[in-house]
């Protein structure tokens, strides 16, 4: 599978499919201040491994910064956030079990760039968050914040 998309400040490489391996997979290159805002999701398990830079999480009342080599988990169903909060760029794999929620999402929301594109959209692609929150209620995501 070889899919790359762009939304939120973040590369996405797709690396599996949650319809022919029955979980997501994705590896996410994160500018400066880009990240997701507070959501959740009740059919989706959602982990991340940091590979590069440090990444700032919200996982309920907890913050969590974390760095290369740490792994974040988060329970189904509780409100979470994440974001670089640095001015480098950050690197992640996101797992999501099963997974079509994001996939769904990260597909219909995101600007599609060449397989394996390293290269920032400019100008950055507009986004309506309204849009966004819609598409997400429809996959079961819910944005709370």
């Amino acid at each position: 599978m070889s899919e790359t998309y762009y939304l939120m400040g973040m590369i996405m490489d797709f690396h599996s499919s949650s319809a022919e391996d029955g979980y997501f997979l994705c590896s996410a290159i994160l500018s400066s201040g880009a990240g997701a805002p507070p959501n959740r999701h009740m059919n989706d398990q959602e982990s991340f491994f940091i590979q590069k830079g440090q990444i700032e999480f919200s996982v309920g009342d907890e913050i969590i910064t974390a760095g290369p080599g740490q792994f974040v988990k988060v329970p189904r169903g509780e409100v979470h956030a994440f974001r670089n909060a640095t001015d480098q760029e950050a690197e992640m794999l996101i797992l999501n079990v099963p997974g079509s929620i994001h996939e769904n999402v990260f597909r219909v929301c995101g600007t599609k760039l060449e397989p394996g594109s390293r290269e920032w959209p400019s100008p950055e692609p507009e986004l309506d968050m309204a849009w966004v929150a819609r598409v997400c209620a429809e996959e079961g995501l819910e944005i709370v914040g």
